[in-house]
């Protein structure tokens, strides 16, 4: 079985290997989308399966919430 994550990835992330997976996906991934729908959070949020609420945490929380436009 293959897998993404290398032994040293849980080694070195040991009690934060989840959260630091999950940043490493989730934030290209919420700036792709943004992209495609030109800024607008409501599309972004249909788009991701996400209420527009939690789109909205998700970006403060990578610091993308006051991007003004500079997708």
């Amino acid at each position: 079985m293959t897998t993404l994550f290398p032994a040293e990835f849980f080694d070195a992330n040991k009690g934060t290997a989840y959260q630091t997976a999950l940043a490493q996906f989730e934030k290209p991934l919420l700036k792709a989308t943004m992209i495609k729908c030109h800024g607008n959070q409501t599309k972004a949020a249909e788009i991701l399966g996400l209420n527009r609420g939690t789109l909205r945490k998700k970006l403060d929380m990578y610091g993308m919430l006051n991007n003004r436009g500079g997708w």
